[in-house]
């Protein structure tokens, strides 16, 4: 979730100035009040972090139940599922990827035509922080970062995000796991606070991050907790979901095309 990014070893530093005044943008086909002391139009982008589909690097958890290939195929129709909510969306998509050597193995993955930018940084801390400060170095007003362990995100978890950031200084979806599937901020409101001095993939990540938030007096936009998938557990939960609701969900996983054709190959959806 890669071919630029800014330096690995940039110092973090809170970013935060004072909250702008309020201006309208469009996100699709419908208006939304975002600050801004400019006139121009307000850029939005969603900042997308994916690991290169390598056997082994990918699911590991899951892998322990599926296979390391089952895992392998798992993780490559999540990302295609998220990207395909993604799409939809009609906002631009930034891909950054880990690690930065396969990035010809990822765009023969997802098109030669996507924008791939290498992850940079010596924690998954700096890397996020990093891709945020170069989306905002690149013109990008608004930006929201998904990762790629919620195949079951829907468009309108991404038109709130981009939504809650139009009168809140940050955005933020919690997984029910303990960590965050989305955070997001406008360029006047990035506070690399958020992203330093974290251990990452420990059940207190979100608690921490929104702690830091609120120290630095962000109002912070919250979205409605999602299900990681990361274990076999989690992924029997999406099999029964997926199993109940076979054309329409509340949650959107009708769409899931690629995840659905995964889980009948494994004989967990019939």
């Amino acid at each position: 979730m890669k071919s630029r990014a800014g330096p690995g070893s940039s110092s973090i530093g809170n970013a935060c100035l004072p909250y702008p005044k309020t201006a309208i943008y469009r996100l699709g086909d419908k208006e939304f009040m975002h600050s801004n002391t400019d006139t121009h139009r307000e850029k939005n982008c969603i900042i997308f972090f994916i690991k290169a589909p390598v056997a082994g690097l990918v699911k590991t958890r899951l892998a322990e139940h599926a296979g390391i290939e089952g895992a392998l195929c798992l993780y490559r129709a999540f990302v295609e599922d998220i990207l395909l909510t993604l799409k939809g969306s009609g906002i631009d998509i930034r891909i950054y990827f880990y690690p930065g050597k396969d990035e010809n193995l990822v765009a023969r993955w997802l098109g030669h035509d996507t924008q791939l930018f290498a992850q940079e940084g010596t924690d998954l801390g700096l890397r996020m922080y990093n891709a945020f400060r170069q989306s905002a170095s690149d013109g990008y007003d608004n930006m929201v970062l998904v990762g790629s362990d919620i195949p079951h995100l829907s468009e309108k978890i991404i038109v709130d995000a981009f939504s809650g950031l139009s009168n809140n200084h940050a955005v933020i979806g919690p997984a029910m796991d303990g960590g965050y599937y989305l955070i997001g901020f406008s360029k006047r409101t990035l506070s690399g606070d958020a992203f330093t001095n974290i251990t990452w993939s420990r059940p207190d990540v979100f608690e921490k991050t929104l702690h830091r938030l609120n120290n630095n007096n962000q109002r912070v936009y919250m979205l409605p907790p999602l299900h990681d998938i990361d274990t076999w557990e989690d992924l029997c939960v999406l099999a029964s979901s997926l199993a109940e609701h076979p054309t329409a969900t509340p949650t959107h996983t009708q769409k899931l095309i690629h995840t659905r054709r995964v889980l009948s190959d494994i004989k967990m959806l019939f």
